[in-house]
């Protein structure tokens, strides 16, 4: 009996794992990152060369990494 509640234990510990990667996954291949900071550095309607949009792009990078350092931290 003792064995059998192990084996469950394990292997509800091995589906949260399971469920975590998943959820990793879809966040990697539904999420384009890089499309929604485009998006929003078009909607400030500023040149490429000026140094508003330079800030906001180089703020957003910064901002993409962290978000997948997180995700791939999990």
């Amino acid at each position: 009996m003792e064995r059998l509640i192990a084996q469950v234990q394990n292997l509800q510990k091995e589906n949260l794992e399971l469920k975590e990667r998943s959820a990793i996954n879809f966040v990697h291949d539904v999420v384009d990152f890089e499309a929604i900071r485009d998006r929003i550095l078009f909607e400030l309607k500023l040149g490429r060369q000026a140094s508003a949009y330079k800030a906001a792009h180089k703020a957003l990078n910064r901002f993409i990494q962290e978000i997948k350092h997180l995700v791939d931290s999990f």
